[in-house]
């Protein structure tokens, strides 16, 4: 695990250099599967071009719990969505999904790392699923 002092050193030099990394809010029950390295899909309503190290940002907290690196985007569909149960957690059927997602994603993680320390940021109002740290 990263400790926070490391962490506030490596983000403070990631934005001195000019490179954003880019955070994913996630609500409290799935970032902490996620950081439990229990839950390796993130399934979304859309898919994402992001690729690499990204910040999981429990929503609400305006703090980096962690990071991970995001290695592709597919989109779910049944089978997928049945083969990959273990890794996206989902305690519900395909058909209620398809009401909150007509089109779902699947955002798979790798390299899974927990902070010791939540590291604060601050980001715009507004902002939904990414925010820049």
């Amino acid at each position: 695990m990263l400790t926070g002092i490391i962490v506030q050193t490596v983000v403070r030099e990631l934005n001195i250099k000019g490179d954003i990394m880019k955070g994913l809010i996630i609500k409290p029950k799935w970032a902490n599967l996620i950081l439990d390295g229990k839950k390796t899909i993130e399934v979304r309503g859309s898919k994402t071009n992001i690729r690499g190290t990204i910040g999981i940002i429990e929503s609400g907290s305006k703090k980096v719990f962690g990071t991970a690196n995001l290695l592709r985007c597919s989109e779910m569909t049944y089978s997928s969505f049945i083969e990959c149960r273990d890794e996206h957690k989902l305690e519900i059927t395909y058909t209620e999904l398809l009401k909150i997602y007509p089109k779902p994603y699947m955002w798979w993680l790798v390299d899974i790392k927990r902070y010791d320390i939540p590291v604060a940021y601050e980001h715009k109002q507004g902002c939904v699923i990414w925010v820049n740290i």
